[in-house]
Parts: C-alpha cells; sequence; structure tokens
C-alpha cells in the first residue's frame, strides 16, 4: 500500500489506537476512513487508505503476538488484519452481515481475534490460523457491546460494556 499524502482537509478523526511490533504508532482516522502510522523516532505520520468498497469507517484496535494490527471496520461490519512489516491490509468477514464490528482484543497465548459486533448484539472470535469464525449472541437486544477485554485470569471469558444497557456482561466459552 502507498501512503496518502497529508493535505489541507477536515479533520480526520482519530479513534483506536494501538503500538504494532516495531514500535510504530498506529491508529484510525475515522472521519477519513484511513489508517495512520506514526513513527515515534521522526514523529512522521504517513496514512493508508483502507481496502474497501465504500466507508469502512475504523473504530478500535488491538496487537497480535506477532505485533500485528487488528481493527474494527463499523460500516464495513469486517475485522481487518494489518501487518505491521508489510503495511498490507487484510480484511475477514464475520458470518453476520452488517455487523458493526466495533472494540477487537486479542488472547496472545491462543493466538484468537475477539471484537465485538455492536449493531447486531454479538461477541465474535476469529481464529486466524484457520479464519473460522464463532458467534455469541449476547442476552438481550441493545447490549451495545462497544468495549470488550478478555479476563486476565481466563481467556475464555471476554467481558464487555455498552452505552445503551448501562451495564456489564461476559461471554464464556465453556470446555466441551
Amino acid at each position: 500500500m502507498r501512503p496518502r499524502s497529508r493535505r489541507a482537509r477536515k479533520p480526520p478523526g482519530a479513534y483506536g489506537m494501538a503500538v504494532a511490533g516495531d514500535q510504530s504508532v498506529w491508529f484510525a482516522e475515522d472521519q477519513s476512513d484511513l489508517m495512520a502510522r506514526v513513527d515515534p523516532a521522526s514523529g512522521k505520520v504517513e496514512e493508508f487508505k483502507i481496502p474497501f468498497d465504500g466507508f469502512a469507517y475504523p473504530r478500535r484496535m488491538n496487537v497480535d503476538g506477532n505485533g500485528d494490527l487488528w481493527v474494527g471496520l463499523w460500516n464495513g461490519g469486517k475485522l481487518m488484519k494489518v501487518d505491521h512489516k508489510t503495511k498490507q491490509m487484510t480484511i475477514y468477514s464475520p458470518p453476520t452481515p452488517v455487523s458493526g464490528a466495533y472494540s477487537v482484543v486479542v488472547d496472545k497465548k491462543n493466538n484468537l481475534v475477539w471484537v465485538s459486533l455492536q449493531q447486531v448484539d454479538k461477541i465474535a472470535r476469529f481464529d486466524p490460523k484457520t479464519e473460522e469464525w464463532v458467534e455469541f449472541p449476547l442476552p438481550e437486544a441493545e447490549s451495545d457491546p462497544r468495549r470488550i477485554e478478555i479476563d486476565p485470569t481466563n481467556p475464555n471469558r471476554i467481558y464487555f460494556a455498552g452505552n445503551i444497557p448501562g451495564r456489564v456482561g461476559y461471554v464464556e466459552v465453556l470446555p466441551q
């Protein structure tokens, strides 16, 4: 991907942010539908077009054990991986379309990516090795899962919180 030049325009917005494996700082320019990378040594900022047909609206992101970034594309309803070495962006589609992929956390021990599907009240788990998805419906409508976190004592338990219900809950994957 070629970086886009910074030119005068309306503020691009800055939403999600994460530090990649090379210590560069990435953030989502949600109003411009771009990803941006800051080199902390030089302060140089590069912008990258998201390879999505339409307005993807990038939101929150996180980093996996390899230092690569995972980003929720809210309007696109997709999950995007950014290879921190090559800047290559790959988009993955959860089983439920128009899902409102929002918040992303990574279970670095098991190499699994979790994403909140805010528009459809689900939490999804993605296995990058097999590209398999599992979606977990939340217990009530308008659960509004905007923020998710992995329980540090149990990577099979994912906490969620939302603005609408004013509650916190969790999804736990039990052993079979």
